[in-house]
């Protein structure tokens, strides 16, 4: 089973003081960046499940060309929730047939994150709606197989307090109301090692997702990865996110994406299990 990093906001090389992590750059190979999150997951079977679809048709396709991956390679997609920087590449996997999995709330409405006075759009962009419409979509809020080995985890209970929902806002039915990202889902896929959580971008929360992770599944997590959401959190935060994660018997960590510089570092310099996943990264998994 392997894992590769196809859309982070960084690339370079991998840390990796397990050996678990291999960069797949070369002289004559390189990957994009952007901010946005992708992750392709094979299983034993080699069936491929793509976990969201970046922030840009342009990226997607040039690092899925790089591992020479076509949209009809993918046997499906999941979209973890509805912000653009996971779903901007979505119109070639959805032109190419490919089904496309998402919680009922991921594709409605326009959805916003406020900074002070400022009020930033994350919408879905209009390329992907209108695409949308002639899509393979299966929609669920409940956790379902996308491959073997491969699910959803459904919807997240929010348990922690510390793990507050942010200043996300969207719009519907003609009002502007409080979001707090009910479609946000995760993805557990089954190894030998033991259960991988992979978040999108861990609005319900990193600490949230992973015990909910051990109590559905009753599987030791061997690795919690991808977004996990911290570039705004204190310090305080910081702490109990990483002294949760080991309580809950985690040993090792990839965060990526919108985890934060601050949180990166702290998390880099305090977790033993610490894994640097960035763009064009792939780890095997025996």
């Amino acid at each position: 089973m392997r894992i590769i990093s196809v859309v982070d906001n960084i690339s370079s090389p991998p840390y990796s003081p397990s050996g678990l992590v291999m960069m797949l750059d070369s002289p004559d190979r390189h990957f994009l960046s952007e901010h946005g999150f992708s992750l392709l997951v094979e299983n034993e079977k080699g069936e491929r499940v793509l976990i969201d679809a970046g922030a840009s048709e342009q990226v997607l396709m040039h690092n899925l060309g790089l591992l020479g991956l076509k949209p009809e390679s993918i046997n499906a997609v999941f979209i973890s929730h509805g912000h653009y920087d996971h779903v901007g590449g979505l119109v070639p996997l959805i032109k190419a047939g490919v089904p496309i999995f998402a919680h009922p709330r991921t594709f409605a409405g326009k959805r916003y994150i406020l900074q002070g006075t400022k009020r930033t759009d994350l919408s879905v962009p209009m390329s992907v709606v209108e695409a949308l419409k002639d899509a393979r979509l299966n929609l669920s809020a409940s956790s379902i197989e996308l491959a073997e080995g491969i699910k959803t985890s459904g919807e997240i209970p929010r348990q922690y307090p510390f793990e507050g929902p942010g200043t996300f806002i969207r719009e519907e039915d003609g009002k502007v109301v409080e979001d707090n990202n009910i479609d946000d889902q995760a993805v557990y896929v089954t190894s030998k090692k033991g259960l991988i959580v992979i978040s999108g971008c861990g609005h319900a929360g990193i600490v949230n997702i992973v015990q909910q992770a051990k109590k559905s599944t009753g599987t030791k997590v061997f690795m919690a990865m991808g977004g996990f959401h911290l570039y705004s959190g204190d310090t305080d935060r910081l702490l109990k996110t990483m002294d949760h994660l080991k309580n809950l018997g985690v040993d090792h960590i990839a965060p990526m994406h919108c985890t934060g510089f601050e949180a990166m570092k702290l998390l880099s310099d305090r977790f033993v299990g610490f894994e640097l996943m960035s763009v064009g990264c792939e780890m095997s998994i025996q």
